[in-house]
């Protein structure tokens, strides 16, 4: 017994199509985007203010990323207190 959820090759090709398509338009409009937002940028004579913003930005999250991130040790065991019998 088939499934009545099972579809097609065509159906399925379809519907790869229109994500591909959907794709595209996105990739457009993010591109008018920037281009809009450069312009903008250039107008107000703000590219280098800007940029060194941008710069800041990423800093600051490197930098909470490597906090974030548990610092790596040699592996060792840490040394207790008390002094070693094997001595």
């Amino acid at each position: 017994m088939k499934s009545k959820n099972k579809i097609n090759n065509k159906e399925r090709d379809k519907q790869i199509s229109l994500l591909f398509q959907s794709l595209f338009e996105v990739s457009q409009e993010v591109r008018m985007v920037r281009t809009l937002l450069e312009n903008y940028l250039i107008w107000k004579k703000d590219v280098k203010k800007f940029t060194k913003y941008l710069q800041e930005q990423e800093e600051k999250r490197e930098s909470e990323a490597r906090k974030a991130q548990p610092s790596k040790g040699s592996g060792a065991s840490k040394a207790s207190g008390k002094p070693s019998k094997a001595l």
